[in-house]
């Protein structure tokens, strides 16, 4: 699991983002389609994609891109 591609499916998993316009230390939580839909989304992604399960709460302690990749890389 690369960053560079955790980034891609984050992307494709949120709303009106369009592919390559997020970065590592982009903040998810101020992007305008960032609401509770695309949290269950990202769930479901990274459920998916690499087997972690998240939850509502998962998302209280991370604020960038790479926060969430790395909270999901240590519970891998």
């Amino acid at each position: 699991m690369s960053l560079e591609k955790f980034i891609e499916d984050f992307e494709d998993a949120v709303e009106d983002v369009e592919p390559g316009s997020l970065n590592a230390g982009t903040v998810f939580k101020g992007l305008r389609s960032w609401d509770s839909l695309a949290i269950l989304t990202v769930t479901d992604v990274v459920e998916m994609e690499y087997g972690v399960l998240l939850n509502k709460k998962s998302f209280e302690g991370v604020s960038t891109v790479e926060e969430l990749y790395q909270l999901v890389v240590h519970k891998r």
